[in-house]
């Protein structure tokens, strides 16, 4: 069986070799080292192959008998053996095709919870490649119909087909970050429900006859009746051109004008681009961790950042902004809510517990501008 070993060995000469000759005494091979150096001295780690019968304590006692620290030890396949560029520049490959996957790829490159300093500086580059591919990703190149300024105005139902027409238009991504669950097709219903929703208001982006985004802000009575929930989208070939930010603080107006004291924006941790543009409203923010999404809470007034932003499952209807098909996991009983600051989930740095890295259970908000 293999196992990776990360410990401290005693700082004096030899101490190496006498845990090798530990290991040697038992037959364990030892398949690799890396050394690394921190603070406290060298961190050693190691990936060995030891016989039937072998645990992580009968290790990790083995290396505190070589005179070895903070021992951590696990399980581990074959692949550790390639040497760490070689492994690193696969996760490069990896993240070409998915850069919010950067989590994972360090999770899978360090093994361990604590990182040394020479990781440190491994995982800081991963995040900015990761960061740097993420923002071509976002990069509009999709079809974009017409040409000129956008005219913003009030949605009626006479939109609905036009916001059909431009929800086809749109990529998957965009889709899925607007409704959080992949939405194929629009229906006509579900567009008129949109376009007017029963005590809230939507704002269109038009360019000739087409529409090319949207905003919406509806009633989320679970939360209070002066809180609404707004959602944007923009369709690709229009996206990166401000237009979300427009279209976004026109329909805050108009949720304050309604008498909305505050609005929230479910948005999921990966949805860079939405965090960005709910950073730009400049207005005070406040950033709950909910289940899988990230609940943004913008205040409309003096009051309403001391509301509660906490609250049980609740059950989704047709009047909120999402429509309640949108498939959101609840929070288990017990789990409290994270809260953030808005400016610190704005960077494109998924990784976690670290500063100049953005924590794991805080990054980003939903619906694409």
């Amino acid at each position: 069986m293999l196992w990776k070993i990360r410990t401290e060995l005693a700082d004096r000469p030899g101490a190496l070799a006498e845990l090798a000759a530990r290991c040697g005494a038992d037959d364990i091979n030892i398949l690799s080292l890396e050394v690394f150096t921190a603070e406290t001295g060298a961190v050693d780690e190691l990936v060995v192959s030891t016989g039937v019968g072998w645990t992580a304590d009968d290790l990790t006692a083995l290396a505190a008998e070589a005179g070895c620290v903070r021992t951590t030890v696990r399980p581990c396949q074959a692949d550790v053996l390639s040497d760490a560029p070689t492994r690193y520049l696969r996760a490069v490959l990896r993240l070409i095709d998915d850069p919010v996957s950067v989590d994972d790829e360090l999770g899978n490159l360090q093994g361990f919870d604590e990182y040394t300093p020479a990781e440190w500086a491994r995982a800081d580059v991963l995040v900015e490649i990761a960061g740097r591919l993420a923002e071509r990703f976002e990069t509009p190149d999709g079809p974009r119909p017409g040409s000129g300024v956008p005219d913003l105005r009030l949605a009626t139902v006479e939109d609905a087909e036009a916001v059909v027409a431009m929800h086809d238009r749109c990529s998957y991504e965009s889709r899925t970050r607007r409704y959080h669950v992949p939405m194929p097709k629009l229906t006509a219903r579900t567009a008129r429900h949109l376009s007017a929703p029963a005590g809230g208001v939507s704002v269109v982006a038009c360019v000739d006859d087409a529409v090319i985004g949207m905003a919406t802000a509806a009633p989320w009575e679970e939360l209070g009746s002066t809180t609404m929930e707004i959602a944007v989208l923009v369709e690709d070939g229009w996206q990166g051109q401000g237009l979300g930010l427009r279209l976004l603080r026109q329909v805050v107006g108009e949720a304050r004008a309604l008498g909305a004291d505050r609005v929230v924006c479910m948005v999921q941790p990966e949805n860079h681009a939405m965090l960005r543009t709910l950073e730009r409203l400049r207005m005070r923010s406040r950033v709950i961790r909910d289940g899988d999404s990230l609940m943004v809470s913008v205040a409309l007034s003096d009051r309403s950042l001391s509301h509660a932003v906490d609250r049980p499952p609740v059950q989704y209807r047709q009047t909120r902004a999402t429509p309640s098909h949108r498939s959101e996991p609840p929070r288990s009983a017990g789990q409290p809510a994270r809260e953030h600051a808005l400016a610190a989930l704005s960077a494109l740095q998924p990784i976690s517990d670290r500063a100049g890295a953005a924590d794991r259970d805080g990054a980003d908000r939903g619906g694409r501008p």
